[in-house]
């Protein structure tokens, strides 16, 4: 791969990379097409300045990238708006090649940074949203946008060509093509809007959905206007802009739509059996059923599945008297993320003993969400009688959702 900067505007250059190596994210989700690691130089007439870093073990790349755009003595300020080590593990190595630079961050940044890596360089600490920075001909502002998605979060604005570096909000998994950074250079940008993007969100921020709605709402009220988002994962966006902003709004409310979710786990495939007469039911309801099966499909899968779906169907094995395992992490993850209002029915099976439906119903229960039917649950394989059972309950529970939301 080309070790090279990427300019976006005449002033600003992409100094980051593309990490192909790392299989989970946050040691959680799976990225088969890897990730970006997005890293900004922003150049002034009189000085210049790094927004984010990059993992450690990409620092020489990282530093190279730099160098070719500005002498490494001139680059006067590191500012980091989020200290997630993927964003600042290399801040030690590029601190030391940068003897001029001083650290921007907020109160809460610093107490981190001095705990993951052991430095105490020259800081400037950013409190409020009205602090800004004159590089020269170019100005940045910082806005508080915490739980973005750890506490310490900020954005920073660049004012003259109004560009919004919303570090982790509006980012994407998934690596950049080679020598590309901006949509308008980025072929298949509609995956990376629609997918990866969605994946991202629900791996990542669907517990701060709030927050998300919070500071769009923000962004408009100080009169923020963004001609280029740049995040640090995923493309750039200039065309895009309200479509990203507007589809993350959208997942933090979230719309709900016709989609229903069935979720279902299973050790010998008895439990799938169910599957067509649960599809049945959600389609005479006028559901339009998603599957994703916990043994083969990657969490973040079934998380971005379940933002916009109302309703929620879960067929899980008994395991040793208890649920399948697959299943449990999925209830752990939804609990989590705070994804615990939909309608839900359940069915599943069991061997040579039960168990399973009782700790599934008893953890719905528990979390809150709106339990429909009766839940289907037989010993092997279902007989016919099973099947209709479980037909009639997924449908009774689209049916209650949908009336529910007025879909």
């Amino acid at each position: 791969m080309k070790v090279e900067p990427l300019k976006l505007t005449p002033s600003v250059y992409w100094v980051g990379v593309n990490d192909a190596n790392t299989k989970r994210f946050e040691g959680l989700w799976s990225i088969p097409e890897g990730v970006s690691l997005n890293s900004y130089l922003v150049l002034g007439t009189e000085k210049a300045a790094l927004i984010d870093s990059v993992l450690s073990r990409f620092e020489e790349e990282h530093l190279t990238k730099i160098s070719q755009v500005v002498n490494l003595s001139k680059v006067e300020y590191i500012i980091l708006n989020h200290m997630e080590p993927d964003h600042t593990e290399a801040v030690s190595g590029v601190l030391e090649a940068l003897p001029r630079a001083k650290v921007i961050l907020t109160p809460m940044a610093l107490s981190m940074l001095k705990a993951f890596y052991h430095v105490d360089p020259q800081t400037m600490i950013v409190k409020g949203d009205d602090v800004v920075v004159d590089l020269g001909g170019r100005t940045v502002r910082f806005i508080q946008t915490p739980f973005l998605h750890w506490p310490e979060t900020m954005c920073t604005y660049l004012v003259e060509e109004r560009i919004l570096f919303s570090c982790d909000l509006f980012g994407s998994f998934g690596r950049l093509p080679e020598d590309a950074i901006m949509e308008t250079r980025i072929k298949d940008i509609e995956q990376f809007i629609c997918s990866a993007s969605k994946e991202y969100f629900a791996g990542v921020f669907t517990r701060h959905r709030d927050y998300i709605l919070r500071a769009i709402e923000k962004f408009a009220t100080l009169g923020i206007e963004i001609e280029v988002l740049a995040p640090s994962h995923g493309p750039v966006y200039t065309t895009s802009i309200k479509h990203v902003m507007d589809l993350w709004a959208s997942w933090s409310r979230p719309d709900y739509t016709r989609k229903v979710l069935v979720v279902v786990g299973s050790m010998y495939g008895m439990t799938l059996k169910f599957l067509d007469a649960i599809l049945e039911g959600i389609e005479e309801a006028c559901g339009e059923p998603v599957v994703r099966n916990l043994v083969e499909d990657s969490p973040q899968k079934s998380l971005e599945a379940v933002i916009n779906s109302p309703a929620l169907i879960i067929g899980s094995p008994t395991y040793e008297y208890d649920l399948f395992p697959p299943l449990s992490y999925f209830l752990d993850l939804l609990e989590t993320k705070k994804i615990t209002d939909r309608f839900v029915g359940v069915f599943g099976g069991f061997a040579w003993a039960g168990g399973g439906m009782k700790k599934l119903t008893e953890r719905l229960n528990a979390l809150g969400f709106k339990m429909i039917g009766t839940p289907v649950e037989t010993r092997g394989t279902p007989t016919q009688e099973d099947l209709e059972r479980a037909k009639a309950m997924a449908k009774k529970v689209v049916e209650a959702a949908f009336k529910e939301y007025g879909i």
